[in-house]
């Protein structure tokens, strides 16, 4: 009995021991372990601090690098002026002779551009006021003819006109604005040829319209080429209305027959070839 307790005895005080032991483990594995993470944490500040200070140095060599090339450069053009003025001093030369100098280039300088500008006027002008006085000249002879057609075209009761589709769009667009413009009643197509009759009063508008749109500046060079073939194909044959006599005989020989129909073609295809 008495030595049952004393290993039970025994036991607790090995229990209490172990304990013990195992509380001192650990409590020294933890200040161990407390003390590296501090190692740990100031060796990772001393890395950072370090990392900044050399960025920090790097930013400092690279700013000394351009003062010094800066510097460089100063002591490069102080020298260029050092070696201007000794050849200037060398030849004599003083200030005051150096700035007469450019003084006189500058003078003869500014006179030959007057003198380039008053050539470019003068040759500007001379042109343009024999222009101005061709187109006067051409003005006046472009309404007479104008005014001549449209009187030839105000005593005609109708004439043919043959053109392709095209060409017919055209010549109504720019005529359908003007008063005396009216759409012929029938228009006959055939392989995109358009054949049509047209009153002397829509002749009228015709031509007012394309004189117009020939002298337009603004216009398109396509468009004021294509109005005046149309106008110029359309005096062609007024012309030949002329040509055939005064109205006056026109009438006297009105009984006897009918006058020819004044025909238009705008079309410049040499004509097909006779079969044999």
């Amino acid at each position: 009995m008495f030595g049952t307790k004393a290993v039970h005895k025994a036991i607790d005080e090995l229990k209490t021991s172990v304990g013990g032991l195992r509380e001192a483990l650990t409590n020294a594995i933890k200040q161990g372990l407390d003390g590296i993470k501090a190692s740990i944490d100031e060796i990772r500040n001393d890395t950072q601090r370090t990392s900044n200070a050399a960025e920090t140095l790097s930013g400092r060599i690279d700013n000394l690098h351009s003062e010094i090339q800066g510097l460089r450069g100063d002591i490069e053009r102080l020298r260029t002026s050092v070696e201007a003025t000794t050849r200037a001093v060398a030849d004599g030369r003083s200030d005051e002779r150096i700035l007469g100098e450019i003084a006189d280039l500058r003078a003869a300088v500014e006179g030959c551009r007057a003198d380039a500008a008053e050539a470019r006027q003068a040759a500007t002008e001379v042109p343009q006021a024999e222009q101005q006085q061709a187109q006067a000249a051409t003005g006046e002879a472009d309404t007479g003819d104008f005014d001549k057609l449209l009187d030839l075209a105000a005593g005609v009761a109708y004439a043919e006109i043959s053109c392709h589709r095209d060409t017919w769009d055209f010549l109504v667009a720019q005529s359908s604005r003007g008063q005396h413009f009216r759409l012929p009643g029938m228009v006959e197509e055939k392989d995109c040829l358009i054949d049509a009759d047209l009153s002397g009063r829509t002749l009228i508008a015709v031509l007012d319209a394309l004189w117009h749109t020939q002298r337009n500046p603004d216009v398109e060079p396509g468009t004021r080429r294509l109005a005046a073939k149309v106008y110029g194909r359309i005096g062609d044959a007024l012309g030949k209305v002329e040509a055939d006599g005064s109205p006056e005989q026109h009438r006297a020989g009105a009984e006897q027959r009918q006058p020819d129909v004044t025909r238009i073609v705008i079309d410049d295809r040499p004509p097909a070839e006779a079969s044999n």
